[in-house]
């Protein structure tokens, strides 16, 4: 049982919100290691799946790098690679058997995006036997993979998931968080019913901010809002979800012809809240969290998502350390000047998404509670 190591010649990825992929770099092969070997490594850490050759791919970190304050952890995997090691399918999935993983001590934190997941991400990591994985991208490559056999799919889901969690990664920390993209919430049911005893939690926020924080960043540099035809608005948005076309089709309104770039992401808001009110209409254990909540009421939101984690109150003051600074300083969402945004939602793009939302029968309001959101101030919702 043998794995392949990939020297990288260059790297290239035309944007973050790409989904990570073995053409993310440009390699070639060499030499061959014993694949048990991987196991007990903590600076091979799992990038990507090579669905076209069947094949689990790694990155090779250097020993100073620790992913579990990273950001965005694909992108330091794809910043920091030192070389690849591609493992075949059937090999990744017999040494995933043997790794030693319980699904209770995960908490897998969904999210629409500019939420405050990531903060809250680097809030849990803070506390002790914690330790948090944030947007390990292996496992949104199953929104470009949802078309597999499910069997197959359930399979190297859980794969994944134990080879992220193994114990030279989480060495002792006892509880995992699993901070997802926001792609990801297109296959959030295959998340939920490949981990049925970790806990769940999803991320949201107004649409109308949401959006103005994508505004900021357009400003920031100094974008032009291009117009889309409502054809064109749609397709960008299914492409972005990997989703059939008719998903996002149904949610758009026929009467608005045509959508501004950030106009059209609204579409992607009202899809992502969809697949958070369908898991639990059909029983699925999930909790939600609001951006505005944890704004309001930190320490009380904080103490309510520890004991969903099992972890005592005395991790409070470790978890507020997080809020002390940009939880995205160094790429290229961090906030200006160390402020958040203080850009509105220009006003004709406020009125289009108004009118998007009035269409719809129960994602209709910006400003919604979903059920099952976490209270403020010990209030129940």
């Amino acid at each position: 049982m043998t794995a392949i190591k990939l020297r990288i010649h260059s790297r290239h990825r035309e944007h973050m919100g790409i989904i990570t992929s073995l053409g993310d770099f440009e390699w070639s092969a060499g030499d061959t290691i014993a694949a048990a070997s991987l196991l007990d490594d903590p600076k091979i850490t799992l990038y990507c799946l090579d669905q076209a050759r069947e094949r689990a791919i790694f990155t090779a970190l250097p020993a100073d790098i620790d992913l579990s304050g990273a950001p965005f952890m694909y992108q330091a995997q794809f910043d920091k690679a030192e070389f690849l090691v591609a493992l075949p399918y059937a090999d990744f999935l017999e040494l995933a058997g043997a790794i030693p993983f319980d699904d209770r001590a995960l908490l897998c934190l969904h999210n629409i995006g500019r939420c405050g997941s990531t903060v809250l991400a680097r809030a849990l990591n803070e506390i002790d036997g914690v330790i948090t994985l944030s947007e390990p991208d292996a496992l949104t490559n199953f929104v470009r993979m949802r078309g597999l056999p499910p069997a197959e799919r359930s399979g190297l889901l859980r794969a994944c998931l134990r080879w992220l969690c193994r114990p030279a990664i989480v060495q002792d920390h006892q509880r995992i968080v699993i901070k997802f993209r926001n792609q990801a919430t297109a296959v959030m049911r295959l998340y939920v019913e490949a981990v049925p005893g970790a806990a769940h939690l999803f991320m949201y926020r107004n649409v109308i901010d949401w959006l103005a924080s994508f505004h900021r960043l357009r400003v920031k540099r100094a974008a032009e809002a291009a117009r889309y035809p409502r054809e064109q608005a749609i397709d960008q948005q299914a492409s972005y979800y990997g989703c059939p076309r008719a998903e996002i089709e149904r949610l758009a309104q026929p009467s608005i012809a045509s959508y501004r770039g950030l106009e059209g992401r609204a579409i992607g808001w009202l899809f992502m809240l969809e697949q958070y009110l369908e898991l639990v209409e059909s029983g699925a254990a999930l909790a939600a969290l609001r951006y505005e909540d944890l704004q309001l009421d930190r320490d009380g939101l904080l103490l309510s998502v520890m004991k969903r984690m099992g972890l005592p109150d005395t991790g409070l003051k470790a978890a507020r350390r997080a809020f002390k600074s940009d939880a995205q300083a160094g790429t290229k969402l961090a906030r200006d000047g160390g402020r958040g945004n203080t850009l509105p939602l220009p006003e004709d793009q406020q009125a289009t998404v108004q009118q998007l939302l009035t269409a719809q029968p129960a994602l209709n309001s910006a400003d919604l509670i979903l059920p099952n959101t976490l209270g403020v101030k010990g209030e129940s919702r």
